[in-house]
């Protein structure tokens, strides 16, 4: 959520200092935020490209330069962020998203509906579960979306400060996928309007971004970041201690409970086509035990979906030990972003279960698509809502038409209890057919070097630094 009080202004914290110089008592931490520097973060890869994307190797980047209309609060609901609210009629069909006064793209133009429309046409043919979603719900969504037209009836710009989103029928939060990253708004000439404007590339070396003084939230604290290459390693922490690099992947640090870690079981393919072959593998992976060993401030997984997005009814059932004897051998196509030693960990699992694996990895959307008998991925949702993040997971399972069914009843079910109720059954029935083998929710966190404040990691498992500062 990114809805807070004005930054002060430069010059009025640069007085509070002053005066309370004289109090050696106070450190800097205790004075409050401060304008100016720099932060160098790392990051796994720099994006080839700044177009909107919902994941990948540059999402800390794109974070930083792009704005979505909404945000999605930890509750599942949307807060504003360029939008600054909406209004509903047409007995809850059309939405109208209005738009702040003022804005600017990072190449100085205004933000205006024509702009956030042309964004949302871009969206909804990139493919995500979000956009896909949000084109099925649409009047003439799907249309647009196959390419069988080009015009988006329920897509318009009432005038520049309107955007009105027509629906096929009345649906439980119906702006939630405009919250993806990839649905941020960007000019004609594809500026963002994020808290940082990119600046000077090194093509696969840096690149800079400076403060943005024309956010909608206000002026950033520091006057730049350097993003530079670097994943979550031992060297990379080493980094950070020495004062090289402010903050990099990995803990300890800021954090959210974002991701879950996930094994997939392919039922087409030998040895995965006996359920009581899944069953085992699911019985067989010691969860509370990897948790409490490798994935600092993790869950052992109570539910396909974190804590946080869907909580669960109760605590899960024990996995009852394994029945039948398992063996053959497997290819496990491993996400990259998933640790090695975690992977390690569920690789002995099924090895002392009697199965011969393989290791492929993978970047994370090739491990997704990988033809493997078995995936070990790490699911961070494109938007931080159950009924889109259930989404994401029923598009991994070969086919699951009693969770497909909830999920549609959840769509068109105003009530929240009753909502819950229905993602609840379809989260059950994804996990039913035990394709779909929940180990662990994880945090997305970031090492920060001391003297560093004010950085956040969001419920989309994003860091946001729009309001972090430096001690001098």
């Amino acid at each position: 959520m990114k809805e807070r009080s004005p930054r002060p202004s430069a010059p009025g914290l640069l007085a509070a200092a002053a005066a309370l110089s004289l109090l050696p008592a106070l450190s800097w931490p205790a004075l409050g935020p401060r304008y100016g520097g720099q932060l160098a973060v790392g990051t796994a890869a720099l994006p080839a490209t700044l177009e909107p994307a919902a994941s990948g190797p540059g999402a800390v980047v794109l974070t930083q330069v792009h704005e979505p209309l909404l945000d999605v609060g930890g509750a599942g609901f949307p807060h504003p962020a360029l939008a600054e609210g909406w209004s509903v009629a047409a007995g809850g069909r059309e939405w109208s998203v209005r738009l702040r006064e003022g804005l600017r793209f990072h190449d100085g133009a205004p933000v205006t509906a024509a702009d956030a429309v042309r964004s949302l046409r871009r969206f909804l043919r990139g493919g995500t579960t979000a956009a896909a979603g949000l084109a099925a719900a649409l009047e003439g969504g799907r249309e647009y979306a196959t390419g069988a037209t080009d015009q988006v009836a329920g897509l318009t710009a009432a005038d520049p400060r309107h955007v009105v989103l027509r629906f096929v029928a009345p649906r439980a939060l119906p702006l939630a996928p405009l919250a993806s990253l990839a649905a941020s708004v960007t000019s004609t000439a594809g500026a963002g309007a994020g808290a940082f404007v990119p600046a000077a590339p090194v093509p696969g070396r840096k690149l800079a971004l400076t403060g943005f003084n024309g956010h909608f939230g206000g002026r950033p604290y520091l006057d730049g970041l350097a993003i530079v290459p670097a994943g979550p390693t031992p060297g990379a922490a080493a980094e950070v201690r020495s004062g090289r690099i402010d903050l990099v992947p990995g803990p300890p640090g800021v954090s959210a409970l974002a991701g879950t870690l996930l094994l997939v079981l392919d039922p087409s393919r030998a040895p995965f086509t006996d359920p009581k072959v899944r069953e085992a593998v699911g019985a067989a992976i010691d969860r509370a035990e990897m948790v409490r060993h490798l994935v600092p401030g993790g869950d052992p997984a109570p539910s396909l979906v974190v804590p946080a997005l869907l909580p669960p009814l109760g605590a899960p059932a024990s996995p009852a030990a394994p029945t039948v004897s398992v063996s053959g051998s497997v290819r496990l196509a491993v996400d990259r972003s998933v640790a090695p030693p975690v992977s390690q960990r569920v690789v002995a699992h099924l090895t002392a279960l009697g199965l011969d694996v393989s290791v492929s990895p993978l970047p994370g959307t090739e491990a997704r698509a990988a033809r493997a008998e078995a995936r070990l991925l790490m699911l961070v949702p494109e938007v931080p809502e159950a009924a889109l993040a259930l989404r994401e997971l029923l598009a991994l399972a070969p086919s699951a038409p009693e969770a497909e069914a909830a999920l549609d009843a959840a769509d068109s079910e105003m009530d929240v209890d009753r909502r819950r109720r229905q993602l609840h059954r379809a989260e059950q029935a994804l996990r039913d057919r035990d394709c779909l083998v929940p180990l662990a929710s994880v945090p997305v966190s970031f090492t920060v070097r001391p003297g560093v404040h004010g950085a956040r990691v969001d419920t989309a498992g994003r860091l946001i630094l729009e309001d972090a500062w430096r001690e001098p």
